[in-house]
């Protein structure tokens, strides 16, 4: 039987990977993942709501893979500075793949909202993959300004999900 950690680090592995369906059995368990390419069209997907001559500088976080990067490395959250005289941003990115909720169940209240302070400790939100939950914690002090991503959206490993005004 699989661990808890040992099937986020398989679903991890698999969302990077440019593979579509996985299949694993070990005579004791057997695991199936296919991916939804529907979740990727680009109604379902925000992370293109930047202007693509927005920099991006990386924040002195551990780095975890990402697909897109030669090296496998991209930072847990990222910096946003539009212009000099602005203040930097931090974004909230997803640790894995999944389904992203607001709250701890239906119709309780959000985790956070834009306006509420958060420590580095705060969970903000929860990610659902394969009946497995992933709480997300805020790792940064500051004031959520903007909530990326909608309730019940299905998001990838990396994208925003809250932006963030640090302290």
């Amino acid at each position: 039987m699989f661990t808890k950690q040992e099937l986020q680090d398989i679903i991890e592995l698999i969302g990077r990977s440019p593979v579509q369906k996985f299949k694993y059995s070990d005579g004791t368990a057997k695991l199936l993942i296919v991916k939804d390419n529907a979740a990727l069209s680009p109604k379902a997907d925000k992370r293109s709501t930047k202007p693509a001559s927005e920099p991006m500088a990386e924040h002195a976080e551990p780095a975890a893979a990402k697909p897109s990067e030669p090296d496998g490395t991209q930072p847990a959250m990222s910096e946003k500075n539009a212009e000099p005289d602005t203040p930097k941003l931090i974004e909230i990115v997803a640790p894995t793949i999944g389904t992203f909720y607001a709250s701890a169940e239906q119709g309780a209240a959000p985790y956070v909202q834009v306006g509420d302070k958060v420590t580095p400790d705060k969970v903000v939100c929860v990610l659902e993959a394969m009946k497995l939950f992933t709480e997300v914690s805020a790792k940064v002090s500051g004031e959520i300004v903007e909530i990326a991503v909608e309730n019940g959206q299905f998001v990838e490993y990396g994208q925003p999900l809250f932006i963030v005004k640090p302290e």
